[in-house]
Parts: structure tokens; C-alpha cells; sequence
């Protein structure tokens, strides 16, 4: 919930590095728990220290308080995170950069698995209430920040692996009334942002949306079924009937450890993404669709309506596997020839606490262990400064 790596590095030193890659978007995650704990403490914020010792106990938390204050001296001990927050994004500001608040988990922690509590509407941890109202709180937040025009509703939901796992309704249908609240919410406290909507299993999947499909009928892997929609009225969502109905942009996420889709071939890779929510951006249909006609997930459709529909998340180690890597460079070549939007994973080099452990390394950051440099310069060279040049992209000025 205070982004990682400002013990190693300041915000300043890493906002540098980011604009020196010519990028110009930040998602920046947090957690309904990080609002939750706003309003447990009568609206005054968890300061820095208190943070830090929660998560990785007195000693390391007291050492790595130290040391993010020594590295952003802007900042006490008793700072608060939302203030550390609002500091980083304006310093992206100044340097150009557009901030996304990724509504990322709902009890911080790592990200994502099907039994971690937050993973569904209603989940062990997924309070509806607390995560409109957290939604909410930051929508108000970010109105003093002229670079952050867009937030997300929710990252990466998937179906929950609890007992009587039915109940909780993992469908379309549950998933649109869920994310009309979230976006009523939004909208509400900060009625000029833009939304962001993510799909069905680990936001790889928004068909029916995109595709004006009926909600009670329609394919999605793993879904619960609506036992009564033989004898219901066809239900199909609108984004138009709603307020906010112009606000709103889809996300998607691709990794190649993906439960259900092929990632063989490029062609098979932009054929599903099509299918997906990719064909709300009214691109042509990829040849490959022809394989899906018969697919258990649906064929591919043309568009409901067109909406912009942005890659949130992607990525692989960064490493000499890296430079010819097949899904990589389809996924180049399809953002390039579309013009998508796309946002890689990741940045951190190093994470405080991750599944247990401490300062744990990430091989697919784009930053070092130690923040001082990148971790492949060789594909920061030949694949993400050359893709990122490729998108021409636009700066907040």
C-alpha cells in the first residue's frame, strides 16, 4: 500500500527511470483494507512506520521506515500513505505521466489466487460495502490531481475455490450488478474520471459485455450457471443506460500460464483477444476466428458498441528468453497495428513482503533487486524502448 522500492531508490530516482523508457501511464495498486483502516482511524491515515511494522514486523519495518525516509527525506515517520501517494503522483505530474489507482486486492497481500478471500463479490474478504465505499474514497482523493483521469474497479476476479463456491453467483450477471455499484460510486464522488472495467477469470474475458450478449446464457470459464434463465427475459447489458455510460474503458490481461486459452500461435493469441473485448475497438476480424466458431467460450462476434479497451497486464521474465519471445511480439505487433493502450507487469524490482517472504527479488521486473538499474538492459533496449517509440504516445502536458 506505499509503493515498492522507495527504500532502495527515491520517487524522484524512479519516476526518472520510468520517463527515460518513454512511458507515460502508472498503475498503482492498493487495497479496500488501505481505505478501510482510513476510516477505522476516524479518517486520519496509517502513518509510514505504523505501516511498515504491521507488515514486516518491528525490526525490518523500523530499518525499512529509515531507510525510505533517508531516500525521500520529504517524508517523516508519521506520514501518511495517501500523502505519500498523492506526492508520487505529483511528481509524475512533472514529468508528464498519467496515474491509474488499480483497485489491485481486497486484504493486501499477493495477488491473485482463487482462494485468497478476495477473489469474487461477497469472497471472505471482498466486503461489497467496504470496497464501493474504498472505491469512492479514492475517486474523492484524486479530484486534487489533475494527471490521474482514469481508476480501476477491480483487478484480475476469478471464480472464489471455497466451500459452496455456487453461492456466490460467479457469472455475468453478478459480475455487471457488482460493477454498476462500484462504477456508481466512482462516478458520484468524482463524476469527470474515467472507468475502468475488468473481465471474468483473471480479466481475460469481457465477451458479453462487448459483444451485447445475454448475461444469463453466456460462455465464460468456470461460471455458475443461472438455473432459472430458460424461462427468463434475454438480460443485456447497456453501457448507455448508465450516467457514467461515457466514462467507461475495458481492460484485459494475457500471461501464458493462462488456465483456459491457447497461446500457441499469433494468430490463435489475437484471434481470442478479439473474441475477449478487443473487438469493441472495431478492428478488423482476425483470420483465426474461423477456429473458434465452435469454441466453449463462443465464437468471435462483432462489437455491441465501440469502447476503448486498454491491455492492463502482461509480462515474463526479463531475461535473454525475453527477445524471442513468440507472445511477446505478437502482443507487440498487436497493440502497434490497433493502437492499444497497454501497461506491462512489471516495474518493482524487489517486493517488501510477497507469499510469505521478505524483500523478495522478481525476475520479471523491469527494475533490479537493488532499483539501481534494469534487470535485462539488452531488452529494454530491443523491446520495450522500441515498442513504447512504436505506440507514439501522448504525455499529460
Amino acid at each position: 500500500m506505499v509503493p515498492e522500492g522507495l527504500e532502495k531508490r527515491s520517487a524522484a530516482d524512479i519516476l526518472d527511470d520510468i520517463e527515460s523508457l518513454g512511458m507515460n501511464f502508472l498503475r498503482m495498486g492498493y487495497s479496500t483494507q488501505m481505505v478501510d483502516e482510513v476510516f477505522e482511524s476516524d479518517q486520519d491515515d496509517v502513518p509510514l512506520e505504523t505501516a511498515m511494522v504491521k507488515a514486516l514486523g518491528y525490526t525490518n519495518g523500523t530499518r525499512v521506515t529509515t531507510d525510505i525516509v533517508k531516500h525521500n527525506p520529504q517524508w517523516k515517520r508519521n506520514t501518511g500513505r495517501f500523502q505519500i501517494w498523492s506526492d508520487i503522483v505529483d511528481l509524475a505530474a512533472k514529468r508528464g505521466m498519467y496515474v491509474h489507482p488499480d483497485m489491485h486486492i481486497t486484504k493486501a497481500g499477493w495477488c491473485c489466487g482463487h482462494d485468497d478471500g478476495s477473489a469474487w463479490f461477497g469472497d471472505e474478504n471482498f466486503s461489497v460495502a467496504n470496497w464501493t465505499r474504498a472505491l469512492g474514497y479514492v475517486a474523492e482523493w484524486a479530484a486534487q490531481h489533475p494527471n490521474i483521469v482514469s481508476m480501476a474497479l477491480v483487478n484480475e476476479l476469478r471464480q472464489p475455490w471455497v466451500e459452496n463456491f455456487p453461492r456466490f453467483g460467479y457469472n455475468w450477471m453478478t459480475l455487471v450488478g457488482n460493477m454498476t455499484l462500484g462504477s456508481d460510486a466512482i462516478h458520484r464522488a468524482n463524476p469527470d474520471l474515467l472507468i475502468s472495467w475488468s473481465g471474468l477469470q483473471f480479466d481475460e474475458d469481457l465477451s458479453a459485455l462487448t459483444s451485447g450478449t445475454n448475461l444469463l446464457t453466456s460462455p465464460c470459464y468456470m461460471c455458475v450457471s443461472v438455473q432459472d434463465s430458460p424461462r427468463r427475459e434475454p438480460v443485456v447489458f447497456d453501457i448507455d443506460d448508465h450516467v457514467w455510460g461515457g466514462k467507461v474503458f475495458y481492460e484485459l490481461h494475457l500471461y501464458t500460464m493462462t488456465e483456459d486459452l491457447d497461446v500457441g500461435t499469433c494468430g490463435i493469441i489475437k484471434a481470442q483477444l478479439y473474441r475477449a473485448g478487443f473487438n469493441a475497438l472495431g478492428m478488423d476480424r482476425p483470420a483465426d476466428c474461423d477456429l473458434l466458431e465452435d469454441h466453449p467460450l463462443g465464437p468471435c462476434r462483432k462489437p455491441s458498441r465501440l469502447t476503448p479497451v486498454a491491455m492492463t497486464e502482461f509480462g515474463q521474465a526479463q531475461d535473454p528468453t525475453l527477445l524471442n519471445s513468440s507472445y511477446i511480439e505478437c502482443l507487440r505487433e498487436f497493440t502497434v497495428e490497433n493502437n492499444i493502450s497497454w501497461a506491462v507487469w512489471s516495474l518493482a524490482g524487489s517486493f517488501r513482503s510477497r507469499s510469505g517472504g521478505q524483500n523478495v527479488d522478481d525476475s520479471w521486473a523491469l527494475k533490479n533487486f537493488d532499483w539501481d538499474g534494469w534487470r535485462f538492459d539488452e531488452g529494454i533496449e530491443k523491446v520495450w524502448k522500441p515498442w513504447i517509440k512504436d505506440m507514439k504516445l501522448t504525455r499529460k502536458g
